[in-house]
């Protein structure tokens, strides 16, 4: 069964869209399945953070109750810290 990944900014629009080609541009190339799915803060409640394996944010989340792992995918904007957000992406689609 595929992982499934959320990716979520503020609006769900620009930096989640940008994000989102990061990520599958990075997980082709290392030959990982994943169904890559963005979305805004504001869309978003705890049961659908929780129903996804890994959540990337642009920003950090705020609400104790998502159990889901989540990593701040800032970097994949800037480009600063791009390849531990990667490396941690794959560390948990590995599992």
């Amino acid at each position: 069964m595929d992982k499934k990944i959320l990716v979520v900014c503020g609006n769900g629009i620009a930096s989640s869209s940008i994000m989102v080609s990061i990520l599958q541009d990075y997980l082709k190339e290392q030959k990982l399945v994943a169904d890559v799915q963005k979305a805004s803060l504001m869309d978003c409640t705890t049961d659908r953070f929780n129903s996804y394996d890994l959540i990337v944010s642009s920003t950090k989340l705020d609400n104790p109750n998502v159990t889901t792992k989540v990593i701040v995918g800032a970097g994949l904007l800037t480009g600063i810290g791009e390849e531990e957000i990667l490396e941690e992406v794959k560390k948990v689609l590995a599992r």
